[in-house]
């Protein structure tokens, strides 16, 4: 495996779709990878201790930004340190990230009852809590030094909405729990594990959300590589490959969906073992157009294909965070949110799934339109 070949598979496996050497999660990653490559284990900590040494590997997904990443790693011989100890705290980090950031010894309380609810709702902060609501709006831990272990991140309103809710007359108070972690939403209403929140703050909420990276879901994009791969040859055949070179597995449409699926479903009609006698690469197409149909339980006409990978790349993300049953809060900082809940039968009824700015994927994220689906 080349270098390049090896950053790009630990990006692909890292939660935000672009590793970084200072955050505990991506270095185990690395770690897993070249042991599955039967590396030494000294060579490992020697690789690992290297990387570190290095400016941290930087890229800016919403501006399209490239990677920056050594072009040779360092030689030198050092002790390896040991793992950072998983992060450890519970509730009571929020409780003094709001005593620390408001200068004060004991939380205050929301003056007013704010609702929640099993379905999609909006919510609007009242005047008299807006200014405690901005002042935590981008409160986030500090950094942790010496072991080089970063407090998991916080986004923006986490914090106002954790104190809205848990801190205040409502029925949620002291019912709430961070959930920070790789699969776990970002609060649990109601107690540990009990209903997942994803929290996510647009300055104008309009429903067409960014649920994240999913270079971890390592099916999902082996199909969407081969359709798009069976797609991309088709255009070379065809002349049209200026049509078809911006569209790939990382960034397209529900209609770019379509459309290589309906190069898929072409070769399905084909007797392809019967073709792989003449021209042997035909075998490994065959084995890859019957890995596809594996995956999506078969199907008949490419937009019921397209259909199954649509449902199944945004299914799979929606099931971990915030979990079928939980709710996706968008908000801005003026106070007003938004609570989609995600009814899984909702979703999978959904008909619409390939229509215009439905679902998407831009740049290795994933972006689904929440107001189409769950209203």
């Amino acid at each position: 495996m080349t270098l390049d070949e090896l950053l790009l598979e630990w990006s692909y496996r890292s939660d935000r779709g672009y590793p970084s050497v200072d955050n505990p999660s991506d270095v185990l990653l690395l770690k897993d990878i070249l042991r599955e490559l039967k590396l030494p284990e000294g060579d490992i900590s020697e690789l690992v201790d290297d990387l570190e040494g290095e400016e941290e590997i930087k890229v800016n997904p919403d501006q399209g930004g490239e990677e920056e990443v050594p072009t040779e790693l360092p030689k030198q011989n050092t002790e390896p340190e040991p793992e950072p100890e998983p992060e450890t705290e519970g509730l009571n980090e929020y409780d003094e990230l709001i005593m620390s950031h408001l200068g004060v010894d004991q939380i205050p309380k929301s003056k007013n009852t704010y609702n929640f609810s099993k379905n999609t709702f909006d919510e609007q902060v009242k005047a008299d809590d807006l200014d405690i609501w901005k002042k935590l709006w981008t409160a986030k831990p500090a950094k942790k030094t010496g072991d080089k272990t970063e407090t998991l991140g916080v986004g923006k309103g986490e914090l106002s909405l954790y104190w809205l809710y848990n801190h205040s007359q409502s029925p949620t108070a002291g019912k709430l729990a961070e959930g920070r972690g790789d699969d776990a939403p970002d609060l649990w209403f109601g107690g540990d594990g009990i209903e997942g929140v994803e929290v996510k703050a647009y300055s104008k909420p309009n429903g067409v959300i960014d649920v994240g990276r999913f270079g971890k879901f390592r099916d999902n994009l082996k199909i969407l590589n081969i359709a798009f791969g069976v797609a991309g040859l088709a255009a070379t055949f065809d002349g049209n490959v200026e049509d078809q070179k911006q569209k790939n597995a990382l960034s397209w449409y529900g209609s770019d969906l379509k459309e290589a699926f309906e190069k898929v479903h072409v070769l399905q009609q084909v007797d392809l073992e019967q073709v792989s006698s003449i021209w042997p690469i035909f075998s490994d197409i065959k084995k890859n157009v019957d890995y596809i149909e594996s995956q999506l339980g078969g199907f008949n006409t490419a937009e019921e294909g397209a259909k199954k990978m649509a449902f199944k790349f945004i299914g799979d993300k929606l099931a971990r965070k915030p979990g079928w049953g939980g709710h996706l809060a968008d908000m801005s900082i003026g106070g007003f949110i938004r609570f989609w809940h995600i009814d899984k039968s909702v979703f999978e009824s959904y008909d619409d799934i390939l229509g215009k700015a439905t679902v998407a994927a831009s740049q290795g994220a994933m972006k689904l339109h929440f107001n189409k689906i769950f209203g």
